[in-house]
């Protein structure tokens, strides 16, 4: 017990070290000044106008195809599972040029409305960050027997109504965890959103451009505060996310 208490503090104290680091390079009129800069405001805007939609999206697609990989077997399933994780491996930057190829390519025109624009930077980022929620949802799914769907539907209840019942509420945490890792991907995203969005200042900027652009004209100082000013948005979502599903996980548990 005590080695597992000591690597936790070990974690805990190196993402410490390195957000003091952060703020320690900076100085309080640095923060001052980005919170009135109206390019980073904009960026800040950007960042969560794309992320909401695209973990939404990931949400209502994931989900269900969660809840398929984790109640059948066989080859279809398994390469369906297979090719949900090649998101995640492959370079964000490569997927950006993938997404620039095909919504620029002639044979279907309408795609070309989703460069340099917020859609395309919704579409390059629920591609990214939706095997998260696939993959948190098939796993929580599978500690959930199927026997529970089956005695409710026994019991009168359809068939979406004994999933949701029983499979769905049982497993919320696991999918839970599963959507706020999905959401925070997006945040985070920056080389597909870059190539597909261009990261035109105040239209398709989002935090880690902004950050990558100060860095690039040598505002490091501006850089680093923009990069705790994420880190502080960041974690005060993922507390507030947290707070409220283990709130609904416990009016759910109490009933």
């Amino acid at each position: 017990m005590k080695i597992y208490l000591l690597l936790s503090i070990c974690l805990f104290l190196l993402i410490v070290v390195i957000f003091l680091t952060g703020i320690l390079q900076t100085n309080l009129a640095d923060y001052f000044t980005l919170l009135k800069d109206e390019e980073f405001i904009n960026a800040a805007i950007f960042t969560f106008k794309t992320a909401i939609p695209a973990t939404f999206l990931a949400f209502f697609s994931g989900v269900p195809v969660g809840f398929y990989l984790s109640r059948y077997n066989g080859i279809i399933p398994e390469i369906f599972d297979t090719a949900f994780d090649i998101p995640i491996v492959i370079p964000p930057l490569i997927a950006g040029v993938l997404f620039l190829s095909l919504f620029s390519n002639n044979i279907v025109p309408f795609l070309n409305i989703f460069i340099f624009n917020i859609y395309g930077a919704i579409a390059v980022q629920f591609f990214i960050a939706f095997p998260l929620t696939v993959k948190m949802s098939k796993s929580a799914f599978s500690l959930v027997p199927s026997l529970y769907e089956n005695l409710a539907m026994t019991l009168g209840a359809s068939y979406f109504r004994a999933i949701y019942d029983t499979t769905f509420k049982i497993a919320f945490s696991g999918i839970a965890s599963g959507v706020i890792l999905t959401f925070l991907r997006c945040l985070g995203e920056f080389g597909a959103t870059l190539i597909v969005g261009g990261g035109i200042p105040g239209k398709t900027e989002n935090l880690p451009i902004n950050i990558y652009l100060n860095i690039s004209s040598g505002n490091f100082e501006y850089a680093m505060a923009a990069s705790v000013l994420t880190i502080i948005f960041a974690g005060t979502g993922l507390f507030a996310i947290k707070f409220i599903l283990n709130k609904r996980r416990t009016e759910i548990d109490n009933r």
